[in-house]
C-alpha cells in the first residue's frame, strides 16, 4: 500500500470512533476520551444551542460515545453522542421521553395519558421556580399535597372556601357583607337573642 493510500485508510479509520469517557474538564467544555487504549485530550462535545439560546449538558466519566474527527485528528474530535452500555443501560422502554439524573431525579413525560411528571424523591430534592409572575391554570383541578404549606404574602380566593381541619388566626379579622353562621344560626352584627332585658343579666341563647 502506498504512503498516500496508507493515509486515506488512517483517515477514514479515525473520522468517525467510538470511545469511554476518562475525564472531564466542566471549565474548559473538554474531555479526554480512551479510544481502546489511546487516551484523547482536549475533545469538546455538541450542544444543542450555542447561539443567543445555549444549552448544557455535559457528558460523564465512563459514558460510551460517538466522535467525529475532521481530517480523522482526533484531537480534532467533537462528541457527537452517546450509546447505552450494560454500566448505564437504557433508561426507557417506549415512546415517552424521559430523563433520569445521577442522584435518581427523573423527568418523564407520558405522551398517552398526557402527564408530565418531575420526580426528585429519590435525592429528596428542591423545584424552585423563580419568576415576575406565575401563572397556573387547571380546567379541572389543582391539588396541594403536603403536611405544611406557606404563603409568605397576602392570599386573595375568588371563589369558597372550605375548611375540613382546625383553624387559628393572629391578628383581625374583618368581615364585609354577607353573614356570619355558627351552627347555623347567625352570630354576625343583625343576629339577635333571647331573653334580652335591661340590667347586668346575661342574655339568652342565639336567635
Amino acid at each position: 500500500m502506498s504512503y498516500a493510500a496508507a493515509q486515506i485508510d488512517r483517515i477514514l479509520a479515525s473520522l468517525v470512533r467510538f470511545g469511554r469517557i476518562v475525564t472531564v474538564d466542566h471549565s474548559q467544555a473538554e474531555a479526554t476520551v480512551d479510544f481502546d487504549g489511546e487516551l484523547v485530550e482536549g475533545i469538546v462535545w455538541l450542544k444543542t444551542r450555542a447561539g443567543d439560546d445555549r444549552s448544557w449538558s455535559a457528558p460523564s466519566k465512563d459514558e460510551y460515545v460517538l466522535v467525529l474527527s475532521a481530517s480523522g485528528e482526533l484531537s480534532q474530535g467533537v462528541i457527537l453522542g452517546a450509546l447505552e452500555q450494560t454500566k448505564f443501560p437504557n433508561v426507557g422502554a417506549d415512546a415517552n421521553p424521559v430523563t433520569v439524573y445521577s442522584d435518581g431525579t427523573r423527568i418523564h413525560y407520558d405522551k398517552s395519558s398526557h402527564v408530565l411528571t418531575v420526580d426528585c424523591s429519590a435525592s429528596s430534592g428542591t423545584v424552585n421556580v423563580l419568576c415576575d409572575q406565575a401563572n397556573v391554570k387547571a380546567t379541572s383541578s389543582v391539588l396541594f399535597d403536603t403536611p405544611q404549606g406557606t404563603f409568605t404574602g397576602n392570599l386573595t380566593i375568588g371563589g369558597s372556601l372550605g375548611v375540613t381541619g382546625n383553624s387559628s388566626m393572629s391578628g383581625n379579622v374583618e368581615f364585609t357583607g354577607g353573614s356570619v353562621k355558627h351552627g347555623g344560626k347567625e352570630i354576625g352584627k343583625s343576629h339577635t337573642h333571647k331573653g334580652v332585658q335591661s340590667g347586668g343579666s346575661n342574655s339568652g341563647d342565639v336567635n
